[in-house]
């Protein structure tokens, strides 16, 4: 029996084995064998089979018949079918596509420097990383993207969106901000870059408080977590802040390993379930060499993805207090499937904290809830004076001191 995961694409495809089957056996006959042969129900089968009747009719009936594509009708079809489940992570991405996104995982594109996600269906900035041009230019999380180089990004998936964000270093793309304050919409006009920023940064500040910031989950910070941690301690650090604020993520075994720096062999770091509400667990690996360390974490609307699993998975295992605002909700997990030269990437799973809590769409609440007035260091004509505007970080130190 034929694996019951054949992807829609192919089962579009597939429906035009129906009219050599409509002619040899009759109309029922051929749906009844390719329900059983794409292991999909009839009725779902019946319901489908109106693409075929509408392309047709457009065959028979269009003024332009010469426009007509049936490759391009097809993928669009198919690509109408990914769209219809409402899943703003998913996509089917064409062969030109495909090479874009498998670039992207690589790391070889020139781009703007910051995370995007749908958030009520419209594309909206998740966090600008710290020195890129996207910060630059004075973006913030929150913002919602209208329209890129001109094109409404209403219904724009949201790969698509990268896809036309991103393009090679030294070229513009023009970007449509509303911001909940402002009265109209505006134009920022940025200038793609290779994006190249420290994953880690770390200080003393107030004597005896370390301050590290983790700017992504990307391969091996958890080295750099690690030598960082080491370093403040060897100039007379004795607790910590973590800084979340604004990193998008990364990878789910980078999240995992920082997390196993302070986390026991064996205790929860997140739990991942599927559709069946089967579960996966991943655990820390250990040493949770700095377990017994005082710390607490900063979170904001940037915080997402791997940030909220680490966040999530020290408060459940260790009671560490969370300080800022509620982070983002990115908490899925998507995989990609080759369907003839295109690529279909859906979302399989949703991620947990050790205690049970979803994470997507509803995101971290902190333990102490602050709002952020930290002023913007793209506006300050001092970077020194603008940190100490933090209100955040200077809530987060007097409280450490009092641990």
């Amino acid at each position: 029996m034929k694996s019951k995961k054949l992807s829609f694409v192919f089962i579009i495809i597939i429906f035009f084995v129906i009219v050599f089957y409509a002619y040899k056996i009759g109309y029922e006959s051929g749906i009844t064998v390719l329900a059983k042969e794409s292991g999909v129900d009839k009725l779902t089968v019946q319901k489908l089979m109106n693409i075929i009747k509408i392309w047709n009719i457009i065959s028979k009936n269009y003024v332009e018949p010469q426009k007509l594509n049936a490759n391009k009708a097809v993928f669009e079809a198919s690509r109408g079918v990914v769209k219809s489940i409402g899943d703003p992570y998913a996509d089917l991405f064409s062969e030109q596509q495909k090479k874009i996104f498998e670039e992207d995982l690589q790391g070889s594109f020139g781009g703007v420097g910051f995370e995007i996600g749908i958030r009520k269906e419209i594309l909206t900035v998740i966090a600008p990383l710290e020195g890129t041009p996207a910060e630059k230019v004075g973006l913030k999380p929150g913002d919602k993207i209208l329209k890129i180089n001109g094109t409404s990004t209403e219904d724009m998936s949201l790969d698509m969106a990268v896809s036309l964000i991103r393009g090679m270093p030294g070229t513009t793309v023009t970007l449509t901000i509303y911001r909940s304050d402002w009265v109209e919409p505006k134009d920022f006009i940025i200038t793609r870059e290779i994006i190249n920023i420290p994953l880690v940064k770390s200080k003393i500040i107030e004597q005896n408080v370390g301050y590290l910031k983790i700017n992504s989950f990307a391969n091996a910070v958890d080295e750099k977590v690690k030598y960082a941690l080491l370093d403040l301690k060897r100039k007379g650090a004795d607790r910590f802040i973590i800084d979340l604020r604004n990193n998008p993520g990364g990878f789910l075994e980078e999240a995992i390993k920082v997390s196993s720096l302070f986390l026991n062999p064996s205790e929860v770091v997140v739990i991942q379930k599927d559709k069946n509400n089967t579960q996966t667990v991943h655990f820390s690996k250990g040493p949770g060499s700095f377990r017994k360390e005082k710390l607490v974490i900063l979170i904001n609307s940037g915080s997402a993805s791997a940030s909220e699993i680490f966040a999530g998975a020290l408060r459940d295992n260790l009671n560490i207090k969370l300080i800022g605002e509620k982070s983002f909700g990115k908490g899925s997990v998507q995989q990609t499937f080759n369907v003839d030269k295109n690529l279909l990437k859906i979302t399989i799973a949703h991620w947990y904290t050790p205690k049970g809590f979803k994470i997507e769409g509803e995101g971290l609440k902190p333990d102490i809830e602050l709002k952020e007035e930290k002023k913007e260091l793209a506006d300050a004509v001092d970077k020194n004076k603008a940190e100490q505007e933090d209100k955040v970080l200077n809530y987060a130190v007097a409280f450490i001191k009092k641990m």
